[in-house]
């Protein structure tokens, strides 16, 4: 089995202020830069056959981090994007519900079929990532190691592509910010970590996952 390390983002500043990032991009707060070095000093240690990064500046930045105790480039894609939110991309919930007062009241009960302004469906997420798994599948052998560094909804993207997993399981996934869960895909996947975050004990752990779908269920 090809085995796939998955990484999220360290902290942002928009998930700081719980803004709504999707495509949008947010520098790494001081607390996610060394969120993204304890990540890197834990991975130190592993082999891998190759490093992606989602294309979005906060992925890039944390994958730098960790590329920088290994020989390898980081391979960059929009594949591994976070969804992207549309209209309300930017915005804390308050303004999201000041200036779409019905679309967030139905986003609250349903955020799966009823989507923002403009957002992309999770459907649309989830395609993405099985087009990454596929091309992992087809470059690299059953015995080697990648890591992929992504985001909240893309790390969820990636379990329901693997596995066959509903959207409404969307909400179901919770990861940390750059916690560690890793799965094997191939014929027969499986999971072998899920949100580890044992390297930020003496960090910080942060959850803030504005970000992501579901995340005001």
């Amino acid at each position: 089995m090809t085995a796939l390390y998955i990484v999220r983002h360290g902290e942002t500043r928009d998930n700081l202020e719980g803004r709504i990032q999707g495509h949008t991009d947010s520098p790494l707060t001081p607390l996610g830069i060394r969120q993204a070095e304890a990540i890197a000093s834990r991975l130190a240690s592993e082999k891998f056959d190759a490093i992606y990064s989602s294309d979005l500046g906060r992925a890039v930045d944390t994958a730098e981090a960790i590329a920088s105790c290994h020989n390898l480039p980081i391979q960059t894609t929009d594949l591994l994007r976070e969804a992207n939110l549309g209209k309300v991309q930017g915005l804390t919930q308050a303004e999201f519900e000041s200036s779409y007062p019905d679309e967030y009241r139905k986003w609250r009960t349903d955020s799966v079929s009823n989507r923002p302004p403009d957002a992309e469906s999770l459907e649309s997420v989830i395609s993405r990532c099985k087009k990454f798994l596929k091309m992992i599948l087809e470059n690299y052998k059953d015995d080697e190691r990648i890591l992929a560094v992504v985001h909240g909804g893309s790390v969820r993207g990636l379990f329901c592509a693997t596995f066959g997993l509903p959207p409404t399981f969307f909400k179901h996934i919770r990861t940390a910010n750059a916690s560690l869960s890793i799965i094997n895909i191939g014929e027969r996947p499986s999971v072998e970590l899920l949100n580890d975050t044992c390297h930020l004990w003496e960090v910080r752990v942060t959850e803030e996952d504005a970000d992501n779908a579901g995340a005001l269920e």
